[in-house]
């Protein structure tokens, strides 16, 4: 799915998967202007920005605004004004969805930076118990802590009894996750050069949040860090005294042997993938030649082994290449930012890139690691995808569909699309089209993911182009509108394709949030989400009732790099290739199957997932031995 950049991971750990992406980080780079004359004329000079006036009290007012609106906005049933009571008694209140949910968080930032430590506390067990997401019951930890922290007396032994009363209301699989943050932020320097991120943005409700949970939050967290890790001990050493928990054992069938099994085609449409590394099951089409022309007629230029775009002319290869110096240096860092979303910050892995985050001290520093963590993030992201993708299963073979925009954070670093960009979108999503049905695709795995406040956190940047949080909206608006008619025009034009989608890793309800395309539904469509390895929800895991059903393995999920090494990483970008790789290997028993039965079998075979959560963990044994039983046979003479 989309890349998250430090601060973004940070801010999503510290609120614990509140649903909706965090506001993005600000670019850095220099204006090259100089300092004007004290005889300009003042009308000449550069205008001031909104954030040098703004004091704490105009932020906590801006963010408290702008939470009722957005709530009355997204669900304008919902009687708002019984707040005061709901928080009381958050039994009288009535069933509360991720968007709300995630405003009501942060009208709890804003109690903290204005003092009102009980109503921010009040308003966390409010979301905590009527959250119809019942992943959210685990939110706000860090806002929780640091709030029985506050509240405590003066004394260190009391506050740090106080935070280890928060922390033991976690069972031990969340524990984890929800501690992460009190490692990330160390130095004040960490802080300093978060805030100045966020005011290099348009000034608004969601960085007015952003701002005040960096600046009340998480440097609480830093003047009090031995005050945290020390409470983290005594609950993770009470933990730790328990007996091990037992994993859920994961079905996976190996179709090396099998004879029933047919040769069928896959891809993966993602950032890039070496096709290098799986050169005996890389799709090569035979009337297709690397010389700019379009050899076999079917619209789509030098298809060879599928279809590459990427707005870099130096870019042309089956894998995004960001420089041997960038690899040598980065690749190490990638399964350490899957740790940290995972929740395992204890990891020598993650520490390593805990260490890195601490080193940058200022905003360009921070920028500047994003854009590597972002950069190596692309480069290994789809060839780990399609490593699970074609384990046991040596019939298939692998087209790639590489789509630079679809990661977004390279392409479109700190700005949205231009409409130029959008037709080049639609330019290659036509060529993917064309390609899938040319050559038969039977199943697609699609691990990206595209939301509207995604978009409108990259327009924040823009401050020369839109000043006001409506000029935001109405263009995100308008950039998501297209994207999901694209989407949709791809699962409409490629009926005999399974397309295999990550549900998203904002613990969310993609419906709720109108996420693209894992909230379009389609005959043809599978939207997967992730559980860990004890068969629970994955704490980021994006779900809805109605469109993920079905969940597989996405915690630290072993496959290959584009170096050749091999690294578990975590993801419903990871759960995703799994259930792909079930599709496909049904089909490779049956080629009869259409999309909808692969997903019916799939969906009935799964395993229950026990309430209060949902769905069902994808069963390979079960689903395969269904798929054979059903099989058509041929007619007898």
């Amino acid at each position: 799915m989309r890349p998250n950049s430090t601060r973004v991971l940070a801010l999503l750990l510290a609120l614990n998967g509140c649903g909706g992406a965090s506001p993005q980080q600000t670019t850095t780079a220099a204006t090259g202007e100089t300092a004007p004359s004290a005889h300009v004329e003042a009308d000449a000079l550069p205008p001031a920005s909104p954030w040098d006036a703004v004091t704490d009290d105009d932020l906590v007012e801006r963010a408290r605004r702008g939470a009722v609106a957005r709530i009355r906005e997204v669900e304008p049933a919902l009687p708002i004004d019984d707040f005061a009571r709901w928080r009381q008694a958050p039994e009288s209140a009535p069933a509360l969805g991720d968007r709300v949910c995630e405003q009501m968080l942060s009208l709890a930032i804003a109690d903290v930076a204005a003092g009102d430590l009980e109503g921010a506390r009040q308003t966390v067990q409010l979301v905590r118990a009527r959250a119809r997401n019942r992943n959210m019951a685990f939110v706000g930890t860090t806002l929780l802590s640091v709030v029985a922290r506050r509240s405590a007396p003066e004394d260190p032994q009391r506050q740090r009894a106080a935070i280890v009363e928060v922390l033991s209301t976690l069972p031990r699989a969340r524990f984890g996750a929800s501690t992460v943050v009190f490692q990330m932020y160390q130095a004040t320097t960490q802080i300093d050069a978060a805030l100045e991120q966020t005011r290099q943005q348009l000034l608004g409700p969601e960085t007015a949040t952003s701002a005040l949970m960096i600046g009340h939050v998480l440097a609480d967290v830093v003047a009090h860090r031995e005050d945290y890790l020390a409470a983290i001990d005594v609950v993770r050493a009470a933990h730790d005294a328990q007996p091990p928990e037992a994993p859920h054992s994961f079905s996976t069938v190996d179709l090396t042997s099998a004879r029933d099994a047919q040769p069928v085609l896959v891809a993966v449409w993602d950032t890039g993938t070496e096709g290098a590394l799986f050169a005996p099951q890389l799709f090569t089409n035979p009337a297709e030649r690397p010389d700019g022309l379009d050899d076999d007629g079917n619209g789509v230029v030098d298809d060879v082994h599928g279809v590459v775009s990427d707005p870099d002319p130096a870019q042309t290869g089956l894998i995004y290449d960001p420089g041997a110096p960038t690899i040598a240096q980065y690749a190490p860092f990638l399964r350490g930012v899957m740790d940290l979303r995972a929740g395992m910050a204890s990891t020598e892995a993650a520490q390593r890139v805990l260490s890195l985050v601490r080193g940058a001290t200022d905003a360009a520093a921070l920028d500047a690691l994003d854009a590597h963590l972002d950069e190596i993030g692309e480069w290994g992201h789809g060839t780990h995808v399609a490593g699970i993708l074609l384990a046991g299963l040596p019939q298939a073979r692998l087209a790639v569909l590489r789509s630079a925009w679809a990661g977004e954070a390279r392409v479109y670093h700190h700005r949205g699309p231009t409409d130029a960009e959008l037709v080049a979108e639609r330019a290659n999503i036509d060529a993917i089209v064309a390609f899938v049905n040319a050559h038969h695709v039977r199943v697609v795995n699609a691990s990206l993911g595209f939301g509207q406040d995604y978009v409108e956190d990259a327009l924040r940047h823009e401050s020369g182009i839109y000043t006001t949080d409506e000029q935001v909206r109405r263009r995100a608006t308008e950039v998501q509108a297209r994207r999901r008619a694209e989407w949709q025009s791809v699962f409409d034009r490629c009926p005999d394709t399974l397309f295999v989608v990550a549900a998203g890793n904002s613990n969310r309800d993609v419906l709720e949030y109108g996420d693209v395309p894992a909230s379009i539904d389609a005959p043809n469509v599978l939207v997967v989400g992730a559980v860990d390895r004890f068969g629970r929800w994955a704490t980021f895991t994006n779900s809805s009732a109605e469109r993920v059903r079905l969940f597989d393995f996405g915690v630290e999920v072993d496959s290959v790099i584009p170096n050749g090494e091999r690294v578990p990483l975590s993801g419903t970008s990871m759960a995703s290739p799994n259930a792909a790789n079930l599709a496909a290997k049904m089909i490779s028993v049956d080629p009869a199957l259409t999309p909808a039965r692969v997903i019916e079998i799939m969906e009935a075979t799964g395993e229950r997932i026990a309430p209060p959560f949902h769905g069902a963990i994808a069963h390979e044994a079960r689903a395969l031995e269904r798929t054979r039983s059903e099989r058509r046979r041929p007619a007898r003479r």
